[in-house]
């Protein structure tokens, strides 16, 4: 063989092999959405999560090369917008209007945040639109100009709009209002406080913005665990509930908490008032635009633009973010607080590096399971019946779910016990005024049976550094490179304590499984002692000062 013939066929290889890498690597790295989740815990499958996604995005420097903005050149400067005063803290009887209107399209502006999360700088825009589908609206161009006298220029580049939902999840009409994350990406970081617009066209005057302000540098945070609480809409007195469920998350290592409000009574907002001005809870208002007639997918939507506005206004303030609800209690076993069980999991596969979350598997504590006395090694008759409460989020039925039979099982993850230990209540009584009430954790012990699968009914851990959308399960969409959004922490860690008077619309489906058999849960009972000692005391303070 010639010498131009050995070279011409050694350039061909080469080109194969060049054409084969960059083929396998566009497989593997396309930024795409997939249903399923590939969780790392060998029992799952991916048809048991079908309602899991997650997302393989290319490396923190590729994707910032691909995101990186065009600017649009305007022959004139864009008016200066009208920026209206929004103060989104709550208080009795807030009717303040929080919302900015895109003209030409059903998109509604609600808050807008600066992300420097990613070598590409954003300012990240939370909103809602009406549909299902995004595309059917007019594109979005982000308007970016500085508050500096000197600088009186306008930035305008293409927005990157995401919606935070997934239509599988319903099939709902169209006319719902769905959230929407809108990505304004920046040529330049952020210098100083500027203003955002969002128009339909590139150089017209907007009807909308928002100040937007560099407060400190990225991933030196205040705290380490921040609660988040959706819309709460509770007409009956919650307060001493409420007590209880923020000593409790208070002892097991909470930082502070968020919550949003609905509509409440004057109880319990008393109590809320109260703890805001320790410092230890947010009150903000509710993110709802339209209050009237919400069907139930329409409530849920709403949640989640709770919870991703509860997520950029802490990236910088708090390395992780807990959604919870003021009836769950995600409670470690072996470990006394969060940072506790955060160091154990680390021996265990949890990488902050490569998983944007930590999933804890959801155990329901049922009002009518409860009573331990009454439990015998072998089936028995059970009178109590599920009521199903009557309203638009639970399921409207006239028939009541009898149990007749509950079947006690032998819990195999704790040390075995008597059947007939009893719980020895006077031991979280205190001296106070008033009637302190038996905390769940202690009255509460025995569940059902059947633990949901990781990923149903879940709660998580969210490192907000690696979030880029949340569900109040786990994350929607995720940053940098991460192939998996969350990872199952171990059953025999942590639980997520879930304590429901009788079974709703989330679970009815299920409700026969979850309600045949049930169980003494102790896996916690080293824990409980001290723990509920302290929330004991810490009821009685509180109770004692209202």
């Amino acid at each position: 063989m010639s010498r131009s013939s050995r070279k011409l066929l050694r350039v061909t290889k080469f080109l194969l092999a060049g054409v084969t890498v960059f083929c396998v690597s566009w497989i593997a790295c396309v930024n795409e959405w997939h249903t399923g989740i590939r969780w790392k815990d060998r029992r799952l499958s991916q048809d048991s999560l079908s309602t899991m996604r997650t997302i393989v995005a290319y490396s923190e420097s590729k994707q910032a090369e691909l995101d990186r903005p065009s600017p649009v050149a305007c022959s004139r400067l864009p008016a200066f917008p009208k920026i209206p005063y929004i103060n989104r803290t709550w208080s009795p009887g807030a009717q303040e209007s929080i919302w900015q209107d895109v003209e030409g399209t059903s998109v509604s502006l609600y808050s807008a945040y600066y992300d420097e999360r990613t070598p590409q700088r954003y300012i990240r825009v939370l909103a809602t639109f009406h549909g299902r589908n995004i595309s059917s609206e007019k594109p979005l161009f982000c308007q970016t100009r500085s508050m500096n006298e000197n600088e009186y220029s306008v930035e305008v580049v293409a927005a990157k709009p995401l919606e935070i939902w997934w239509n599988g999840w319903d099939r709902s009409s169209s006319h719902v209002l769905t959230p929407l994350l809108l990505s304004c990406p920046l040529t330049e970081p952020l210098s100083g406080p500027s203003v955002i617009s969002i128009v339909t066209e590139p150089c017209d005057d907007p009807s909308n913005g928002f100040y937007i302000t560099k407060l400190r540098p990225y991933n030196r945070y205040e705290r380490t665990f921040t609660i988040c609480v959706k819309d709460l809409n509770f007409q009956k007195d919650i307060s001493q509930n409420l007590v209880e469920w923020i000593e409790t998350n208070k002892l097991l290592g909470a930082d502070i908490i968020d919550m949003y409000i609905d509509d409440l009574s004057k109880e319990s907002e008393d109590v809320l008032l109260r703890y805001r001005s320790e410092g230890y809870v947010r009150l903000f208002q509710v993110p709802i635009k339209n209050k009237n007639n919400r069907s139930l997918w329409q409530r849920r939507r709403d949640h989640i633009l709770t919870y991703n506005d509860c997520l950029y206004r802490n990236i910088i303030e708090s390395k992780y973010i807990v959604p919870l609800d003021v009836d769950e209690v995600l409670l470690p076993k072996i470990a006394y607080t969060w940072s506790g069980l955060l160091k154990r999991l680390e021996f265990q596969g949890w990488d902050s590096n490569q998983y944007s979350a930590i999933l804890v598997r959801n155990v329901f504590f049922f009002s009518f399971m409860q009573g331990i006395h009454n439990y015998k090694p072998s089936n028995h008759t059970n009178e109590s019946k599920i009521y199903i409460k009557r309203d638009d989020v639970r399921i409207v039925t006239d028939e009541n779910l009898v149990l007749q039979e509950i079947e006690l099982v032998t819990d195999t993850s704790s040390n075995k016990y008597s059947l007939n230990y009893e719980y020895d209540h006077s031991q979280y009584k205190s001296d106070c005024d008033k009637d302190v009430p038996i905390p769940k954790l202690a009255s509460h012990i025995v569940s059902s049976a059947v633990i949901s699968p990781t990923g149903h009914y879940s709660k998580s851990f969210m490192l907000t550094k690696r979030v880029l959308t949340a569900f109040n399960h786990y994350p929607l969409a995720s940053l940098g490179t991460a192939g998996i959004a969350g990872w199952s922490a171990p059953f025999t860690e942590v639980q997520l304590n879930h304590y429901k008077e009788s079974c709703n619309a989330t679970v009815v489906t299920e409700c026969e499984m979850y309600a045949k058999k049930a169980r003494f849960d102790r896996s916690a009972v080293r824990l409980r002692r001290p723990l509920m000692k302290a929330i004991s005391l810490a009821i009685c303070s509180k109770l004692n000062n209202y």
